[in-house]
C-alpha cells in the first residue's frame, strides 16, 4: 500500500510586466534527473525547516532571486513516486520578483526563459504544474483584495 508524504515543495517565480505576468521557467540539464524538461522550482523540505522556508530557499538556490513578495498558491501538488510506492503532497507557493531581476542558474538547470501564462502552460510537463501557473496567474498575479488573502510576506 503506498504511503502518503509531504517532503517537497513547488515554488514559482513570477514578474509583472507590461500588465501581465511572466513566470520564470527553469531548463533541468540534460544529465539531471528529469533532464531537458522545463519547470518551476522544486526542493525537498529539510527536517527542520517549514514548508515556506523550503520554498523561500529553493528559489535562491535555484535562480539567484530573492522575491519581492510571497504567497500561498492555495493548491497541493500531488504526484505518485513510485520508486518510493508513496502519493506525494507538494505545498506550492508563489513568488514576485522585479521585472528586472537578473537570474543566476543552479547547477541542476541550463537555462531559463519568463513566459506568459500560455507558453509556461505549453512547456510545463504535469497538469499539476499547469494548473498551478494558471490559478496564480487569475487569482494572485495581478493583485488586489483577492490576492491580499494568499500574501505570506
Amino acid at each position: 500500500m503506498p504511503t502518503i508524504v509531504s517532503d517537497l515543495v513547488d515554488a514559482y517565480v513570477f514578474r509583472r510586466m507590461h500588465a501581465r505576468l511572466q513566470f520564470l521557467l527553469l531548463l533541468r540539464r540534460p544529465d539531471a534527473p528529469l533532464g531537458n524538461t522545463w519547470q518551476a522550482v522544486h526542493e525537498t523540505i529539510d527536517p527542520a525547516e517549514t514548508a515556506f522556508e523550503a520554498a523561500s530557499r529553493a528559489v535562491l538556490d535555484a535562480t539567484g532571486l530573492a522575491p519581492a513578495e510571497a504567497f500561498s498558491a492555495d493548491y497541493v501538488n500531488q504526484v505518485y513516486d513510485h520508486t518510493r510506492d508513496a502519493i506525494v503532497l507538494a505545498p506550492v507557493f508563489a513568488f514576485a520578483v522585479p521585472p528586472r531581476s537578473q537570474v543566476i542558474l543552479g547547477e541542476a538547470f541550463s537555462d531559463h526563459a519568463w513566459c506568459e501564462r500560455e507558453e509556461a502552460t505549453a512547456r510545463l510537463l504535469w497538469s499539476g504544474q499547469r494548473w498551478a501557473v494558471r490559478h496564480i496567474d487569475e487569482v494572485i498575479g495581478l493583485g488586489g483584495p483577492d490576492a491580499e488573502f494568499y500574501r505570506l510576506t
